[in-house]
Order: structure tokens, then C-alpha cells, then sequence
């Protein structure tokens, strides 16, 4: 509607004063221009989910704990603190998806800082219900959905 009504306003100048039409023209150019310029280095400032990195596996030595067979590593590599991430844990086999079951973790993680947490695994988020697979036997892979950072 905006878009609208300020064409209507250059076009009105423009019928009345072709040289004042040219200077509104001309204002609205280095209006849209600084405010793309403003907009554009605040969008590269944000962390983004490329900010987050998410890797798992199946190593009963950092979960013994069978209930809880998937070690999850959550980094933040963004310059400002983490404060909730959703993602996928995804596995594997002969490069056919398994399993994916969507998580979400409230923990907060400086920057630069890692988590790691054990998940145990829902019996619903296998792909095929009726076979019984190995956790070991997998590949594990944490893909991120969201996040959200701490205000600056």
C-alpha cells in the first residue's frame, strides 16, 4: 500500500514540476539506499544457525547409560551467548535416513563454549517401526532448525 501511495506522490510532483519530481526521485533512491546499507550490516552482525554446529554419535563410553545411547555435542561458535537450540538428530544407514527426532535444549552456552548431553531415543522417530536397530550401528548427525541468542 505504501508502495502505492508514494508512486502516486512522484507522479503527482512529476506532472507538476518535472524538476522537482527529479529530486524526489532522486531522495527516495538515497532514502531506499542508506536503509538497504543500515538493514544489510545488521543482518550480518546476527548469529545465525550457522553459528551453532551440532555433532553426535553412539559411544558407550561417553553414554553408558543404553536408555540414553546418542552423545550429543552442541558448539557455539557465534559471538554472543546461546540460549535455546532446536535440531534434528538424524542416523543413518547405507546413507537411507533411520530415524529423526526433533529436540530442543534450553541450555545456555557462552561463546566458544561446547555441551554435551545424552538423548535417548523415541521409538516413533524410526523410519521403519518393526526393525530393531543398533545405535552403534549408525550415523549420527545433528542437523540445527533455530536458534536464539542472547541480546547484545
Amino acid at each position: 500500500m505504501g508502495w502505492l501511495i508514494g508512486g502516486a506522490i512522484v507522479l503527482i510532483v512529476f506532472l507538476f514540476s518535472r524538476r522537482a519530481g527529479a529530486v524526489v526521485v532522486a531522495l527516495l533512491a538515497v532514502a531506499w539506499v542508506g536503509f538497504w546499507l543500515a538493514t544489510d550490516r545488521k543482518s550480518e552482525q546476527e548469529p545465525s544457525n550457522q553459528s551453532v554446529s551440532i555433532s553426535a554419535n553412539s559411544d558407550p563410553q561417553l553414554c553408558p547409560n543404553p536408555d540414553m545411547p546418542v552423545s550429543v555435542r552442541i558448539t557455539n561458535h557465534a559471538d554472543r551467548a546461546l540460549e535455546t537450540v532446536s535440531f534434528s538428530l538424524v542416523a543413518k544407514q547405507r546413507n537411507s535416513i533411520v530415524y529423526r527426532a526433533s529436540h530442543t535444549s534450553d541450555e545456555a552456552i557462552a561463546p566458544g563454549d561446547t555441551f554435551s548431553t545424552c538423548y535417548g531415543l523415541n521409538p516413533l522417530s524410526f523410519a521403519i517401526r518393526t526393525v530393531r536397530y543398533d545405535p552403534r550401528e549408525l550415523d549420527w548427525t545433528g542437523e540445527t532448525s533455530l536458534t536464539r541468542f542472547a541480546s547484545p
